[in-house]
């Protein structure tokens, strides 16, 4: 898989450098002007291509790679079980992000950027009809798909029964519901959030699985946000009472 830009690039060299094949840089970059890469590169002893820019657009497919990019393994995914490994392993209680078919790759590199940000143990995503970690998500995720567990599951509503019968509790966000996403106690909660496409929102089947709906209070004409901003939202409302923060 090819990932580019800058700040993508960058925090692979931060936290997965084992994992890059090669960095390819056009004739413009210059990789000592960044003292981190640049130490990095040399660490890990990572080979360094210098090419085109066109060339490196040619391999990028996009033109917006900001002259740097780097070959590594495609993703690898993880499982559920992984993901609850890492709230136990951090002493924490489950905060889990459930993808019900998103299909734009910017909306689920930037709810994998805001789930990584707001601590997140992981994000399970759906095997068909739905965006996978691709180039895209890797770049608009800023390279935080290589810090948070994403496993990718045939079955979403086995996968929320499962986590069910552990004790996880699942938090759908329905703009019909009439309970607020403020309204739920999210602190003393095993919880697992789920958001739906982007059109469509959540299937009904999964809606039906849900042990709360809730929706987030508007005073706006607006009957609905993109899935990446709705996400954020309920997301930080976890973190918020979870760790005693005032509300923005």
């Amino acid at each position: 898989m090819i990932v580019y830009g800058k700040n993508s690039v960058a925090e692979l060299l931060r936290n997965s450098p084992q994992e890059i094949k090669k960095i390819m840089v056009s004739e413009n970059f210059d990789i000592s002007s960044d003292p981190r890469m640049n130490a990095s590169v040399k660490k890990f002893r990572i080979k360094l291509t210098h090419l085109s820019r066109n060339a490196i657009t040619d391999i990028c497919k996009s033109p917006n790679h900001q002259g740097i990019a780097a070959e590594i393994s495609d993703f690898v995914y993880s499982s559920v079980e992984e993901i609850l490994g890492v709230a136990k392993q951090r002493q924490e209680k489950v905060f889990l992000l459930v993808l019900d078919h998103i299909e734009d790759p910017q909306n689920l590199g930037a709810i994998i950027r805001t789930a990584d940000f707001l601590g997140v143990h992981g994000i399970v995503i759906p095997a068909d009809r739905a965006c996978d970690v691709n180039p895209t998500v890797v770049k608009v995720s800023s390279g935080a798909s290589a810090n948070i567990k994403i496993a990718r599951e045939t079955n979403l509503g086995r996968v929320i029964d499962s986590l069910k019968k552990k004790g996880v509790w699942v938090a759908g966000a329905d703009t019909d519901s009439e309970d607020a996403v403020c309204d739920c106690d999210f602190a003393s909660l095993d919880i697992a959030v789920v958001i739906g496409n982007e059109g469509r929102g959540m299937r009904s089947k999964t809606k039906q699985k849900c042990d709360f709906l809730l929706s987030i209070p508007r005073e706006g004409k607006v009957e609905s946000l993109n899935a990446s901003v709705a996400a954020g939202i309920f997301l930080y409302e976890v973190y918020r009472q979870r760790h005693g923060t005032k509300a923005l």
